[in-house]
């Protein structure tokens, strides 16, 4: 389950992590509040449109392959703002962030529930959600430091590596689960059903 519960930090922690930080040490992206609102809502915005579209997507090849190509994902668009450092790559990295987070986030709440005990659900997901809410509690606070230290770039450097560390966690600890046979529905089905 670690690694799964590390899946749910790194989320938070790039998400929160980087939002503290944008207004007071982005002066050259950040030209004036709408602009600021964009930024914040790009990586949320993301998540909220490609959820589905991921949750679908590990239902039909598995869970830990997502997870994986997610966390590879979120790894380079935070090193491409690293690397770079423009504002376009800042909206472009933010943007590659929350599309990657939409496709690690459910899958790793996916096998959380696959891979703990029926009867230890609601225990593994407080879990779950405890280390995603110190990702959401460290992320403000520790970026800033970070930010503090070596500026918007240092910040995102350290979510690619932690982005890295985690797949690889994941890749070595998490095994793979195979996706639950889903019943076809038919047109015949559907008659069947309208006529009871």
């Amino acid at each position: 389950m670690w690694p799964l519960y590390a899946a749910g930090f790194t989320t938070a922690f790039g998400a929160h992590g980087i939002a503290a930080n944008l207004g007071g040490f982005s002066h050259d992206a950040i030209t004036s509040l709408l602009v600021l609102g964009g930024l914040l809502a790009l990586y949320d915005g993301a998540e909220v449109l490609l959820k589905p579209v991921f949750g679908s997507l590990a239902d039909r090849i598995g869970a830990r392959p997502v997870i994986l190509g997610g966390l590879v994902a979120f790894a380079l668009a935070s090193a491409a703002y690293a690397v770079a450092g423009s504002p376009a790559w800042l909206w472009a990295a933010r943007l590659g962030q929350g599309a990657a987070a939409s496709a690690f986030s459910p899958a790793a709440s996916a096998l959380v529930a696959r891979l703990s005990p029926t009867a230890t659900h609601g225990r593994a997901f407080g879990s779950y959600g405890f280390y995603k809410s110190i990702g959401y509690t460290a992320g403000p606070l520790l970026g800033g430091v970070l930010v503090w230290v070596g500026g918007l770039r240092l910040l995102f450097a350290v979510l690619a590596v932690l982005g890295t560390a985690v797949a690889a966690w994941v890749a070595t600890a998490v095994p793979h689960v195979p996706p639950l046979p889903r019943r076809r529905q038919t047109v015949l089905d559907l008659a069947r059903r309208l006529a009871d």
